[in-house]
């Protein structure tokens, strides 16, 4: 009897464990290896705390819509992950993004230029984003466009 009790118990809590489990804790808050304000993107590697190793980093304020608090110059940092589509975006915690993540480039220099990555859709810019508030891809990342960005497909 009482082993049949311990292994319900130990079935309940692994069950639990992989239904509440996001694989990339995208959303998660990791940490600035710099711990200063930044200027622009930044994604930090290896990140230790992030299953994806992967930290993005962006500067804080109202206009940005990143609610780290900091709206005189600070900066957010949250795990965030490579993807493909939005449907690999799916946030551990929305804590940190007002709206949705989705899958999109959110630096064009630097060792992830023009890689796609999980980033909060309130983020967005001008680069990146279309009129109708949909992803595109930055021109910067077209090809030819970018000769020092190693991570752009050739024609």
């Amino acid at each position: 009897m009482r082993a049949l009790l311990l292994c319900t118990l130990l079935s309940a809590v692994v069950g639990a464990a992989l239904f509440a489990c996001n694989p990339n804790s995208i959303g998660r808050p990791c940490v600035n290896p710099g711990g200063q304000a930044v200027k622009g993107v930044q994604i930090s590697s290896p990140a230790l705390e992030c299953p994806s190793r992967l930290c993005l980093i962006e500067p804080a304020g109202a206009s940005s819509g990143n609610v780290s608090g900091a709206d005189d110059g600070g900066f957010r940092a949250t795990c965030t992950a490579r993807c493909n589509s939005d449907s690999d975006c799916d946030p551990e915690t929305t804590q940190a993004c007002k709206s949705s993540f989705v899958c999109a480039v959110a630096t064009q220099v630097g060792p992830f230029c023009c890689q796609k990555v999980c980033i909060c859709k309130d983020d967005l810019s001008s680069a990146n984003s279309d009129p109708d508030g949909g992803v595109k891809t930055p021109a910067a990342c077209m090809p030819g466009q970018n000769p020092t960005c190693k991570n752009i497909a050739s024609k």
